[in-house]
């Protein structure tokens, strides 16, 4: 009898794990590329882009300089398109011929509040010290050059 019960301890615990295995590969399915987009490192910033600080930003806006600025999150599935675009774009010669900066959407909470941004993926065009245009969504390098080219730039 102790044979039988014994037996059966190995059986139960295989069982168990082979559960364990099969929801946890219907999970990285489900879940695995939200998974992914929240433990990628962010992507280099691009030549001639700037990080956003608010003393430079303010500083540019007085001078009432035109800038292009990008809300971005590392984990954004948008913000990664845009930024393929955007690399794609500056590898054919064709970038953004303005002042470029970035805005980290987890950081840079007190730019968010101020300039009433709730969404990652999206540009934005200030001139004269004042905001432009504003589009999110802007994930193909034709709909950032059109952007750019409608609103003159």
């Amino acid at each position: 009898m102790e044979n039988t019960t014994h037996n059966q301890a190995p059986s139960l615990v295989k069982k168990i794990w082979a559960k364990v295995g099969f929801i946890g590969l219907i999970a990285i399915l489900l879940w695995g590329n939200l998974i992914y987009m929240n433990l990628r490192p962010s992507d280099p910033i691009l030549p001639g882009w700037e990080e956003y600080s608010a003393p430079r930003f303010e500083e540019l806006m007085q001078r009432g300089e035109p800038m292009l600025v990008e809300v971005y999150a590392s984990w954004c599935p948008t913000c990664l398109l845009q930024h393929r675009a955007l690399q794609s774009l500056h590898a054919a010669g064709r970038g953004p011929e303005i002042r470029a900066i970035r805005v980290d959407f987890d950081r840079d909470t007190e730019f968010l509040e101020r300039y009433a941004f709730r969404h990652t993926g999206t540009m934005v065009l200030y001139n004269n010290g004042r905001e432009a245009a504003r589009k999110a969504g802007l994930v193909t390098p034709e709909k950032i050059e059109a952007f750019l080219n409608d609103n003159g730039f």
